[in-house]
């Protein structure tokens, strides 16, 4: 196999977990804004879920941001 190969696959690996990730932080991020719904009494909102959700978002962001960092030293190292 040749490095360019190995680039290549590298390279699809890590845009397909973009997209898992991508789709996971929607999925928190919209439950996040349900669960704040400013017309809510104070006292019936879940915050301890809210805070939760907010940790595992920002942890998902994390892992966002190192992936796109990856694809693009592949995408350098690829000549793109």
């Amino acid at each position: 196999m040749t490095e360019r190969l190995k680039y290549e696959g590298r390279l699809g690996v890590e845009k397909r977990k973009v997209k898992a990730l991508e789709l996971k932080m929607q999925g928190l991020r919209d439950s996040i804004r349900n669960i704040l719904d400013p017309f809510e009494k104070l006292e019936l909102i879940e915050t301890d879920v809210a805070a939760s959700q907010c940790v595992e978002l920002s942890g998902l962001q994390i892992e966002l941001k190192e992936s796109l960092e990856t694809i693009r030293a592949l995408n350098k190292a690829l000549g793109r």
